[in-house]
């Protein structure tokens, strides 16, 4: 790799993180909704919390923003009109979720990226995966089993490697799924910075880990505040 490659590559993550960084559900809490997402409920910057304190609608709307704006759409681009190695939608693809969870215009707070992480998959045109993860995963597991999407996603995590190895996807699918699950699950064990109370900490990050939030009950985590 030359030196104007070195340049492009390192121009493509920023443009990317900086594309994921547009707080697109604060934006629409603030503007929309007239609330400060970040001081309400689970206080995630994300559609879910949006979602509850906002309104289903624009909740739903920041969703797709996410998925199909930011995750989608810009992967496509890179792919398909500018034609991009597959390494460089690697970093592109990670950059964006990365931007999404710990966002520069809002002194790095973010949402969880499980939205955009869905548009990337889409991008990538992982159609195997993403309908294994959503007939077995998202209806049977969610509707049926358990209803708490904060642990099927976690499960998803975990499926998501195994699934591209055994649909035989490329080398650098496989390397995307890696990471994306570790990019994920860093940011649930962060959080925002919420403060763990001393004696809990290993409470407090299994409950990240397994449910994304700081205690078991959902309803109590999405309704303070």
């Amino acid at each position: 790799m030359n030196f104007s490659q070195y340049i492009f590559f390192i121009a493509v993550g920023v443009g990317c993180y900086l594309i994921g960084s547009i707080p697109i559900s604060y934006l629409l809490g603030r503007f929309w909704a007239k609330i400060d997402i970040r001081t309400h409920g689970s206080k995630n910057v994300g559609a879910s919390n949006l979602a509850v304190h906002g309104g289903k609608s624009i909740g739903i709307i920041a969703g797709l923003m996410d998925c199909l704006i930011k995750g989608t759409s810009t992967i496509l681009f890179l792919d398909v009109i500018l034609g991009m190695d597959p390494y460089f939608l690697l970093i592109a693809s990670m950059s964006l979720v990365a931007g999404h969870n710990w966002s520069i215009f809002i002194g790095l707070e973010g949402g969880r990226g499980i939205a955009t992480a869905f548009g990337l998959l889409i991008g990538f045109q992982m159609w195997e995966e993403i309908l294994v993860l959503t007939i077995f995963i998202g209806i049977v597991g969610r509707l049926i089993l358990y209803k708490d999407s904060g642990v099927w996603c976690f499960i998803s995590f975990g499926l998501l490697p195994l699934l591209c190895f055994a649909f035989q996807e490329q080398t650098h699918i496989i390397v995307f799924s890696v990471l994306l699950g570790v990019i994920l699950i860093l940011k649930r064990l962060m959080s925002n910075g919420n403060i763990i109370r001393k004696g809990s900490v290993k409470y407090t990050l299994l409950c990240r880990l397994v449910f994304d939030r700081d205690i078991l009950s959902k309803t109590t985590w999405l309704e303070t505040g």
